[in-house]
């Protein structure tokens, strides 16, 4: 678009000189939120006392949750629509359980070595 052609449709209507602000703030949102994601996959990846399946968890559901995002552009969208959201959201729900269970069990145990 034009910069010509966006002061005219910035002066005509209000509101779409406030939506690029909106815009970046939704992808820094989305950043934000793949970057959590990302160390909670590494971080529980880095469990050793976890077999090698339950360490994999979050992150291949983060990996098929960036392919179904990556999926909106080659014009499939119902694919990033339907799964993207519930793939990250189970990434974070399953790395931040697999990281209290560590925490309780670690906890577990230090209190008893300790009594």
């Amino acid at each position: 678009m034009s910069r010509e052609a966006w002061s005219a449709q910035s002066s005509a209507c209000p509101e779409a000189a406030t939506m690029p602000l909106t815009l970046v703030l939704i992808a820094l949102w989305a950043l934000a939120f793949l970057t959590f994601n990302t160390v909670i996959a590494v971080r529980v990846w880095r469990l050793t006392h976890l077999p090698r399946w339950r360490r994999a968890i979050p992150a291949l559901l983060l990996c098929a949750a960036v392919a179904a995002s990556l999926s909106r552009a080659t014009g499939t969208t119902v694919v990033a629509e339907t799964f993207a959201f519930p793939l990250n959201a189970a990434t974070a729900i399953v790395g931040v359980l697999e990281i209290r269970r560590h925490r309780a069990r670690a906890d577990g145990v230090a209190q008893g070595e300790s009594a």
